[in-house]
């Protein structure tokens, strides 16, 4: 993968984030370390006015070294920036609370999914199976009438 693609894949996700309840104005520069897709690119929410560009941001409040898989996660709920950071996994240089305000975005919008849709699915699976098995007892039933009357009349 380039890191065009990479960074388009992020932008993606990061443009999903609701990203209304930010309390105040970063910008973030982003550097991604992996080998085939390494880049520079910067997140920043200056005046309510969300932005995922690639490019160097040289005003930035605060910088993050991760790999693209690391910091996807944080974009998906799925890591903590502030346990990533712990784990080595993440280099922060500047304010840590803008680095958190991406990550507690994300939580959010992962805490907002909803879980009926794979209940439903198993509840109309079971109705369809009972529905199945209570036909084929009279199927049966029917058929041992048939034949109990065929006999009585070859008598």
């Amino acid at each position: 993968m380039t890191y065009m693609e990479q960074f388009e894949a992020i932008k993606k996700k990061a443009l999903k984030l609701d990203t209304s309840s930010l309390p105040h104005d970063f910008a973030m520069q982003v550097n991604l370390t992996d080998e085939d897709c390494g880049g520079i690119f910067y997140i920043s929410n200056i005046g309510g006015d969300f932005k995922v560009e690639p490019y160097d941001y040289y005003d930035h409040t605060v910088m993050i070294t991760v790999n693209s898989k690391d910091f996807i996660k944080i974009l998906q709920g799925k890591l903590d920036a502030t346990d990533a950071y712990f784990r080595g996994l993440l280099i922060l240089e500047g304010n840590f609370d803008h680095a958190q305000a991406i990550a507690n975005l994300a939580k959010k919008s992962t805490e907002k999914k909803p879980a009926a849709k794979k209940t439903s699915t198993k509840t109309s699976t079971k109705t369809a199976t009972k529905k199945a098995t209570e036909k084929k007892p009279a199927a049966k039933k029917t058929a041992a009438k048939k034949t109990t009357t065929k006999k009585t009349a070859a008598k």
